[in-house]
């Protein structure tokens, strides 16, 4: 046997060496299907509930721009969860949920008028896992935030002047006061 044919064989791949490749390829392959499906629930709640948070926020800052008022309505028949954005009464937006994600329990519709004033509810989402994100109107000081439910507990920040004032997670408080608040 020539010098060069001796050099072709230490070149290949050995069956134990493919064996171990394709092992692994189809572990991760496997850990990758049952973690997947988990992952794409919570994220197309966080994508809707982030997309139902800016939709608000928007029709609230239109309502201040253009001197008109807004309004936001919710539809929850079952299978047909979506809702519809109004100016002056004119339907300008209309956003169906993506599948598995629906509206948990009823809100109140919101009305922006000219000032950007609202009253104030809370928009709940929820997935098939039963995991819920919680969209926030405050009728005092125009405040519009998203919370995140996990199993009965809640996970917030409420932020003031860029430093955290409290946070509850799962009835206790932690976090900084930056007055006399008694948590």
């Amino acid at each position: 046997m020539s010098k060069a044919g001796a050099n072709d064989l230490e070149r290949g791949f050995t069956l134990l060496e493919m064996l171990l490749v394709f092992i692994l390829l189809a572990g991760s392959g496997f850990y990758l299907l049952i973690k997947l499906p988990v992952n794409f629930e919570k994220q197309r709640l966080a994508f809707e509930s982030t997309q139902l948070l800016e939709d608000i926020r928007d029709a609230r800052q239109a309502a201040m721009a253009e001197n008109n008022w807004y309004a936001v309505k919710f539809y929850y028949q079952t299978g047909d969860h979506h809702y519809q954005i109004f100016r002056q009464g004119k339907m300008i937006k209309n956003v169906y949920l993506k599948d598995g994600i629906r509206f948990f329990g009823s809100s109140e519709d919101l009305t922006f008028n000219a000032s950007g004033r609202s009253g104030g509810t809370t928009i709940t989402l929820t997935n098939s896992l039963g995991e819920r994100r919680s969209v926030i109107v405050a009728p005092v000081g125009m405040r519009i935030r998203e919370k995140l439910d996990i199993e009965g507990k809640t996970e917030s920040a409420v932020f003031n002047s860029g430093r955290i004032t409290r946070s509850e997670i799962g009835g206790n408080y932690r976090g900084t006061s930056l007055g006399n608040e008694d948590f």
